[in-house]
């Protein structure tokens, strides 16, 4: 009895676990990260619907929000409170779903039901008195197998979790080096290409704009991401002159 009701035990532990936290992969580990805004005491985190992952990040981003983690899988409808509950174990404040009906699952089961037939008897016999006879009774064990059948509606789940990095920024941009495709379009191969542009810092309020193309900096060829990045760290914010 003590085996069975610890495997009774982890099988309901085991399903209460959401999909969202056994298929969560993380970017990384919100409490090793500095310089952001946590979930205060009795606070929840805010989840919002996405069409289009994309560009929601994108606009989070320029928020100086930071994706920590994702999850998705395929399964039976998650509410919001799986959503929640995942996002505080992992320490986000905000998250991005979005949910695509795929199929109905039909699963057919047997289901086991124990029964009995009792047989009665009875009868004479002779010899050993001057009456003899017999009565009794036998009984037979046996199971019952009903089919169960049941239905699921599955659905495509994905959730992004992210957290909001207080970080101050010097002009507010993240560059990314030129692809393929933009390297053939411009046909060249320096530069660097804005890839997020964030709000109320210099870049947003000088109109720079995602997929803008940096060529220079001061009249200095950029050559990729990382020598773009340096340049920019060795000048001022707020130079007039720097281009």
């Amino acid at each position: 009895m003590r085996a069975l009701t610890i495997i009774v035990v982890g099988l309901l532990l085991t399903a209460c676990d959401s999909g969202y936290q056994q298929f969560y992969k993380p970017y990384v580990e919100s409490n090793k990260l500095t310089n952001v805004e946590l979930l205060q005491p009795g606070e929840e985190p805010k989840v919002y619907g996405s069409n289009d992952f994309e560009k929601d990040i994108r606009i989070l981003r320029s928020k100086m929000y930071i994706p920590i983690g994702y999850s998705s899988f395929n399964g039976k409808y998650e509410d919001e409170s799986k959503v929640k509950s995942q996002a505080k174990r992992v320490g986000a404040t905000v998250v991005l779903v979005n949910s695509q009906y795929t199929n109905t699952q039909t699963t057919t089961s047997p289901l086991f039901i124990p029964n009995s037939s009792t047989t009665y008897s009875s009868g004479s016999v002779y010899g050993g008195g001057i009456y003899g006879g017999y009565s009794g009774t036998s009984t037979t064990y046996g199971t019952t197998v009903v089919p169960i059948t049941t239905q699921q509606r599955r659905y495509d789940q994905t959730a992004v979790f992210f957290v909001k990095s207080t970080k101050k920024l010097k002009f507010g941009v993240f560059i990314n080096n030129l692809n393929d495709v933009q390297r053939r379009d411009l046909e060249r191969n320096t530069g660097a290409v804005i890839e997020i542009v964030v709000e109320k810092y210099p870049a947003f309020y000088a109109n720079v704009l995602p997929g803008d193309v940096l060529i220079k900096i001061n009249g200095v060829d950029v050559r990729d991401a990382a020598h773009a990045m340096k340049f920019m760290s060795q000048i001022n914010a707020n130079d007039k002159t720097a281009a």
